[in-house]
């Protein structure tokens, strides 16, 4: 059994620095700015990616599959191909509970690629209206400035994983969602979750809240 880790938009393997050491296995950490390529990608969607990620890492159903955010939407993906088992940190399995500040995504690829989404007036405004005195700010800042530097069609295609339909029925349920009902970014499931502390970023901000009902789930 390996665990994979697939990070969420915009971050890299980093973010689970915090919980990594305190759960045991092999871990595969993955990295969605260099899988996702700097080439545009029109067509990618969630189960696509998840498809990507089985051939290229051979993943197998004894596996598990640890996802934050938008990492948690493709485990979704790859549970639904090969019944895996997959904990959601801050994720989702249904698209209407991420938060959207442009509800077309097309327009939102567009003010991408001309520079106009994400810059430093929209990072102060999200910073002081959402971060603003959180223990999350500094990582907020970080992934955002990432996002600003970034290749934009890398950008675009990880929003394209989260944001162009599948169109296929999925039919999956993760074994684990770890969630806040303070998440700003993705609303707290309708089904059963382990309730955290924090924000969006808990696994950075409280990982002992995260990482316990992890282990004990492994154990389980």
């Amino acid at each position: 059994m390996r665990l994979f880790f697939i990070p969420g938009f915009g971050e890299d393997e980093t973010i689970f620095d915090k919980i990594k050491p305190f759960i045991p296995g092999e871990k595969v950490m993955l990295n969605n700015w260099t899988l996702l390529g700097n080439e545009p990608r029109k067509d990618l969607d969630a189960l696509q990616y998840a498809k990507q990620l089985i051939e290229r890492f051979q993943i197998m159903k004894e596996d598990v599959i640890i996802g934050h955010s938008l990492g948690g939407w493709v485990a979704f993906h790859i549970k639904h191909i090969i019944d895996c088992r997959i904990i959601q940190i801050a994720s989702w399995t249904d698209d209407k509970k991420v938060v959207k500040l442009v509800s077309n995504a097309r327009f939102m690829y567009w003010l991408i690629q001309r520079g106009w989404y994400f810059n430093n007036v929209a990072k102060n405004i999200i910073a002081r209206l959402q971060y603003r005195n959180k223990p999350s700010l500094e990582l907020f800042l970080t992934i955002f400035e990432r996002l600003k530097r970034g290749n934009k069609e890398n950008v675009i295609n990880q929003l394209r994983v989260v944001f162009n339909p599948v169109n296929e029925t999925i039919i999956a349920m993760p074994d684990l969602r770890i969630h806040s009902k303070n998440d700003n970014v993705i609303l707290y499931p309708d089904q059963p979750f382990h309730e955290v502390p924090g924000d969006h970023f808990t696994l950075y901000t409280h990982p002992e809240a995260v990482y316990k009902p992890i282990v004990n789930f492994l154990r389980g």
